[in-house]
This record gives C-alpha cells, sequence and structure tokens, in this order.
C-alpha cells in the first residue's frame, strides 16, 4: 500500500512537468516553423503565411495564399487569446512582415506572446 501511494505522489508530481516540456516543445517548433515559413518566402519568391484558425487549434503553413504547406496541433493546455491583434504571420515575397503585432497565448504555465516587428520579419517568441 505504501509503494502505491508513493507511485501515485511522484505521478501526480511528473504530469505538471510533462505539459510544460510539452508546451515548451510547441513554442520551439512554431519558432523554427516561422524562420523557415521566412526562408521560404525569400528562396521561392512568393508570400508564406502562418494562419492560426479559430475553430481548430493550432496553425497552418500556406504558400502564395493558394497552395497549402503543412498543419500543426497545438497541445490542448495551449489556446490563442481572443486579445491577440494577429491571426497571421505574412511574409512577403521578399521575406520581410506585411504586419506587425502580437499572438497571445494561454498556457498551463501563464502567457505566452509571439511578436511580429516590422521590417525585416523579426520575430521574438516570448519564455
Amino acid at each position: 500500500m505504501a509503494v502505491g501511494i508513493s507511485a501515485s505522489l511522484v505521478v501526480a508530481s511528473v504530469a505538471p512537468l510533462e505539459k510544460k516540456r510539452e508546451e515548451d516543445r510547441f513554442f520551439a517548433l512554431l519558432e523554427q516553423d516561422i524562420h523557415y515559413a521566412q526562408s521560404q518566402s525569400y528562396l521561392l519568391g512568393t508570400s508564406v503565411v502562418l494562419f492560426f484558425w479559430d475553430h481548430k487549434p493550432g496553425y497552418e503553413v500556406v504558400y502564395g495564399l493558394t497552395r497549402p504547406g503543412y498543419s500543426r496541433a497545438m497541445p490542448e493546455s495551449i489556446t490563442l487569446n481572443k486579445s491577440s491583434n494577429l491571426s497571421e504571420i505574412y511574409f512577403t515575397p521578399s521575406g520581410s512582415i506585411h504586419q506587425p503585432g502580437t499572438l497571445s497565448f494561454s498556457t498551463s504555465s501563464g502567457e505566452r506572446t509571439v511578436t511580429v516587428h516590422l521590417g525585416k520579419g523579426r520575430v521574438v517568441v516570448s519564455k
């Protein structure tokens, strides 16, 4: 009985840590996808857009606004806040950003933001 109680305490303490790791992996992958989309827009000479949809958790990468690229799911513990003033990250054919702004996400450990700066397309993912 003591072993069972000890094991359940260990499992209960590991679950929040695993959720945090999953969220960190998602944001690392999002940052890599943003940089890849920017490099592809410049290389291919076409616009590349990351769309964040309301009806499904995650984002989709689209080339030239018509050719679908790929999509990524968001962990259940992450949601895009309604207070975000962006719903897409749009790179022009020259690799610059079309519209600056902020994407705000709610996570199990608080709020995280993705800030898109005007100009050369610098994007910052908060920690």
